[in-house]
């Protein structure tokens, strides 16, 4: 009897709660109470610093003339190039996906962030093609999947400003920045990144420097002026990379078993040529021998003049230097660097030549900085760095200082930097880059990207008008943007 009183009282409340459970909202069983149900910002900043940081410095390299390719055409070598690519707007998604997240959860170091990366994302746009959406860009959930194009000097303008947005943004008393694959999570040394790419961009702006709504003299000079509100680079330590190892599967150097680089690549003629003329070791650091040659002595070191047809190339490149072994066999090498502590000095170098600022110091010890990074990042000795300052043709010269400070930043970027050497050489013309009948182009050096076909496609009106204003209608490789008129 007393068994079937408790069978009867458990299936009695069995069945009370069930009738309670009837009662919940359809809703309340949406919820996994084993997965979060909102997300936090540092997830999405791991993939969309890999996606910043891992640049193809190698396709840059060919049009930038720090090596060629003669395996078969190739269109950063011979540049008969077309279209460019929007996809900065995929990962400009990702970066405002962040940047909400932030401000639901309360994690306002990362808003920092999203202002840079919105800074550098942007103005790689602008560089390749010249007027691009941004004001009205990223506004598809609000219905606007046709944006209209900024000019080239308001999105500038408008990017600057981001940049003093996130230096006042980034502090690390705001915590950690979890999800950070460089920097490891310390504000402060994103807050030296961010100032040093603003020196970057306002040199890009050099042909501009009497434009008023732009400033860049004062902007520059502010950012000299106040090293506790700006903080910089101050060494290689600083070096804004990505770093590789073998901790991951797929985590190494990107060129590792590249066949191609170890046997249809050399290294260009032009740039052999203003390293050779220097008797700058980093040739030994980059380069290998002519094939039987000894290493270590300048005159077995020769390149391939990427102007030449692919297979007069083919033909020379017997007697001609591949790239170093290690780019393409050690799964580690180096480092990819977006912006170093070299290319920042050579920046502060060529404002104090410009006679864009005081209180920096002098020209030749940032240009000596830089030199002196740059070597340090390939394990030059000090010895031979003070003997290589010194030599004549490098020695620093007030006269032709904007044309030495060129040069050594063209070489520090040797595999690094992704297109700012081809971008530099474009507002310097400094080098002159190797041309003939195997660039086509009509042997010119392109100025810029076409638009992508997606434009084309889904934003004719605001493009075709964006063309008119900037190139009379036409989408031409050799036009000339705004920037750099």
């Amino acid at each position: 009897m007393k068994q079937l009183i408790i069978y009867k009282y458990i299936v009695g409340f069995g069945l009370m709660v069930s009738l309670f459970s009837s009662c919940k909202k359809y809703s309340d069983f949406q919820t996994n109470p084993n997965q979060p149900s909102s997300s936090a910002p540092g997830l999405l900043l791991t993939g969309i610093c890999y996606s910043i940081f891992y640049y193809d410095n190698t396709s840059a390299a060919f049009a930038s003339r720090h090596l060629t390719y003669y395996e078969r055409g190739n269109s950063n070598l011979d540049y008969s190039w077309r279209e460019g690519s929007f996809d900065n707007y995929n990962v400009l998604r990702q970066v405002m996906a962040m940047d909400s997240l932030a401000v639901q959860t309360g994690q306002q170091q990362y808003l920092g962030l999203t202002k840079f990366f919105r800074a550098l994302l942007f103005s790689q746009l602008t560089e390749m093609f010249g007027d691009i959406p941004y004001s009205k860009a990223m506004q598809g959930t609000y219905g606007n999947f046709k944006p209209e194009y900024d000019d080239q000097e308001s999105v500038y303008k408008g990017i600057l400003q981001e940049l003093e947005d996130a230096n006042n943004l980034l502090d690390n008393s705001k915590g950690e920045i979890k999800g950070d694959i460089i920097y490891g999570g310390v504000a402060s040394q994103w807050k030296k990144l961010v100032n040093a790419f603003k020196l970057r961009l306002l040199i890009h702006l050099s042909k501009k420097e009497s434009d008023a709504n732009l400033d860049i003299k004062t902007q520059f000079q502010n950012i000299i002026n106040d090293p506790v509100k700006y903080p910089l680079l101050s060494s290689n330590d600083d070096n804004a990379q990505l770093i590789f190892n073998t901790t991951a599967q797929d985590n190494y150097y990107p060129d590792f078993g590249y066949l191609s680089l170890a046997t249809a690549v050399s290294m260009e003629k032009g740039f052999v040529t203003i390293l050779k003329n220097r008797n700058d070791p980093r040739l030994f650091a980059l380069a290998e021998p002519i094939s039987g040659l000894t290493a270590g002595d300048f005159n077995n070191y020769e390149g391939v003049d990427a102007g030449l047809t692919l297979a007069d190339q083919q033909t020379a490149s017997s007697n001609a230097s591949r790239i170093k072994s290690r780019y393409h066999d050690d799964k580690i090498n180096e480092p990819w660097i977006l912006l170093g502590y070299a290319e920042q000095e050579f920046l502060i170098a060529e404002a104090i030549s410009r006679n864009w600022i005081t209180g920096a110091g002098t020209a030749q010890v940032h240009y000596e900085n830089g030199i002196t990074a740059s070597m340090k990042f390939y394990g030059i000795n000090d010895a031979d760095i003070a003997t290589y300052i010194a030599a004549p043709n490098v020695a620093f010269n007030a006269g032709t200082a904007l044309d030495q400070i060129a040069i050594q930043k063209y070489i520090a970027m040797f595999m690094n930097s992704g297109w700012e050497p081809f971008i530099e050489q474009r507002r310097t013309g400094i080098p002159t880059f190797d041309v003939g009948p195997g660039t086509y182009n009509n042997m010119m050096v392109p100025k810029r990207w076409l638009y992508p076909q997606s434009e084309y496609d889904y934003n004719p009106k605001n493009l075709s008008n964006a063309l008119q204003k900037q190139y009379g209608g036409n989408d031409d490789v050799n036009s000339v943007m705004w920037l750099v008129q």
